[in-house]
């Protein structure tokens, strides 16, 4: 496996173009797979058509994993589903995260898709981190800067549940994570609902710059229910990293996520069903909290990354094996 080619001139930390979609890269690398995750919204299919061409006149495998069925920071209506168009009929194995994803994908383009786990998204020693005992229930939502997938009136909602608790004298907070620039007017996805929501006497609104791995992952130890509130989506790799730290999870039915792992879900297209189940949520925290998901033990964890790495280690040797023997006989 070789390192990201570097950028000249990326800042650190930030997402750029990646050099690997391009032509001239194919043409001089040193590789006999390439796996493709994310990062390629960008491209046109015009430009995905030429990179994968290039792949096949050089027989070099290519595997793309199907993370996004619609893309989350973008929407429904991207584009994106035409760059999939181009990359899953193309490729020489598929995975993805659920059995669902896999039947659309087989519905959609005719191909059988591995399905796999999501392997943990936290370092390995925030696996066996103890989780802090503390009186109040806290719901957690970090809405950052309002990605395009994020749903502000679901948010609202979750308000008025927690609000309806702290009056009936339950010990109850949402805590509220945004970034700064989403609260500026000029921002793109600015949404005035959002300061209301964080003006409200029972939400603990943090409002902050992107936060570290670690204080991210500190803070979703700390929460009882991470709530996901999406408008639409495939997968979640959030929804991993709240319960690699024990975190009850609740969900939007929307996509695939509620496969990933045992979670609660709502209904989008209710208006009630979100206060439901955060209502439901703290009733059965309160009378039992055995209702909790049962946390993956480290050791449980880390067999699972195993398990999928050995996946992939076979299916990059035999998409290997096939581009050579391809590009021998001249059909590549």
């Amino acid at each position: 496996m070789h390192p990201d080619p570097p950028v000249p001139g990326a800042p650190t930390g930030q997402w750029w173009p990646h050099p690997a979609l391009e032509p001239a890269w194919v043409a001089s690398a040193d590789v006999d797979v390439v796996h493709l995750h994310f990062g390629f919204e960008h491209r046109s299919a015009a430009q995905m058509r030429a990179w994968v061409e290039a792949l096949c006149a050089h027989g070099i495998g290519l595997v793309v994993t199907v993370h996004d069925l619609i893309n989350p920071h973008l929407g429904p209506d991207d584009g994106y589903d035409d760059l999939l168009s181009v990359l899953v009929p193309a490729a020489d194995a598929v995975t993805t995260l659920t059995p669902g994803a896999a039947r659309e994908i087989a519905r959609r383009w005719g191909r059988e898709a591995v399905v796999h786990p999501h392997p943990h998204v936290v370092d390995e020693a925030w696996l066996e981190v103890p989780r802090p005992v503390h009186d109040t229930w806290i719901v957690g939502v970090h809405a950052k800067s309002l990605r395009a997938s994020f749903d502000v009136p679901a948010l609202a909602r979750a308000q008025q549940a927690v609000a309806g608790l702290a009056r009936a004298g339950e010990a109850v907070s949402l805590r509220l994570h945004v970034h700064e620039d989403v609260l500026c007017r000029s921002h793109p996805r600015h949404d005035p609902r959002l300061r209301v929501i964080l003006n409200s006497p029972e939400v603990d609104a943090r409002v902050h710059p992107p936060l570290t791995d670690d204080a991210l992952w500190a803070d979703l130890l700390d929460v009882d229910l991470a709530l996901l509130p999406y408008r639409f989506g495939t997968h979640s790799g959030w929804l991993e990293m709240a319960h690699d730290l024990g975190a009850d999870t609740l969900v939007s039915r929307v996509g695939y996520a509620y496969q990933q792992r045992g979670t609660r879900t709502y209904e989008p297209s209710s208006a009630s069903s979100v206060m439901t189940e955060i209502v439901r949520a703290h009733r059965d925290h309160a009378t039992d909290p055995g209702t909790r998901p049962r946390r993956l033990d480290a050791r449980t964890r880390r067999r699972e990354r195993e398990d999928v790495r050995a996946l992939h280690a076979r299916l990059h040797e035999e998409v290997r094996a096939r581009a050579r023997r391809d590009a021998w006989g001249g059909r590549r």
